[in-house]
């Protein structure tokens, strides 16, 4: 750890507060045919997301799909390009819903993604039991243990990253709820809370189905997992092919690559 006298500690604290006032900017990123708008003041979508609807499997009895924690509404876009499902966002940010339903119209499905600006908490208010054959979310990865010096100094990103409005179980007992039965349930999420995870699919009946691991580079650990749950399934369950960001020399694996289109 660094130690900067008093003088230099004021000194960063200005240059992030002037930082800071530059904020709120909408953004654009161009992801295969599609412009994706964000901001720079909030939480962007990154591969996680990405890599999360390619994982998600779509069958011909997919008709409703329920997207928790929707943001700028990369996953629900994403989907909706790979099915006919009636697709629903759901997004506690209002700021955040409101560009969601943007790059909804922007990108011409708006016949088949609603976007709410709701905490989906409120369930059992906005939604019937057994109404989604699948359900998807990219969640807060980090546990939130009550320490200031954890979160971000700009409240909707300290929200997105860490789970101080919304637990890991406050989701998946959601899900349990708002799934049908042998409906699915995927997300994304830290390879160091696997066991947590995989204990609470298990409480709220969604049998763990198939994972994939997801690395950086060869030769690393893997920083995040693919989990697929089924809700009241057999038991039985497949560890698919791991996937790699970054090949032996650094460049991104044609995978990465073809899921950006390039």
């Amino acid at each position: 750890m660094f130690n900067f006298c008093n003088e230099k500690k004021g000194q960063s604290k200005k240059l992030k507060v002037e930082r800071m006032k530059k904020t709120g900017e909408e953004t654009r990123t161009t992801l295969k045919d599609m412009e994706i708008i964000q901001r720079n003041d909030f939480q962007n979508f990154t591969l996680d997301s990405v890599l999360l609807a390619d994982f998600v499997k779509i069958n011909r009895k997919t008709k409703k799909i329920l997207d928790i924690g929707t943001g700028c509404g990369i996953i629900s876009l994403l989907l909706a390009k790979k099915s006919q499902a009636k697709i629903v966002g759901i997004e506690i940010q209002e700021i955040m819903s409101e560009i969601a339903k943007k790059n909804i119209n922007n990108n011409g499905v708006k016949n088949q993604v609603e976007i709410l600006s709701n905490d989906i908490k409120n369930f059992k208010k906005l939604f019937k039991r057994d109404e989604f054959d699948a359900i998807v979310t990219n969640p807060p990865y980090f546990e939130f243990t009550g320490d200031l010096n954890q979160i971000n100094d700009l409240d909707q990103l300290s929200r997105a990253r860490h789970n101080i409005d919304l637990t890991l179980e406050n989701i998946i007992e959601a899900t349990s709820y708002l799934l049908k039965n042998m409906g699915s349930f995927s997300l994304v999420f830290r390879s160091d809370r696997l066991v947590e995870v995989i204990l609470l699919l298990k409480k709220y009946n969604l049998e763990p189905k198939r994972m994939k691991n997801c690395y950086t580079k060869y030769g690393n650990d893997a920083k995040i997992c693919l989990l697929e749950a089924v809700k009241d399934a057999k038991k039985g369950f497949k560890i698919e092919e791991a996937i790699y960001t970054y090949d032996e020399n650094n460049e991104k694996t044609d995978y990465v690559k073809s899921l950006y289109g390039q």
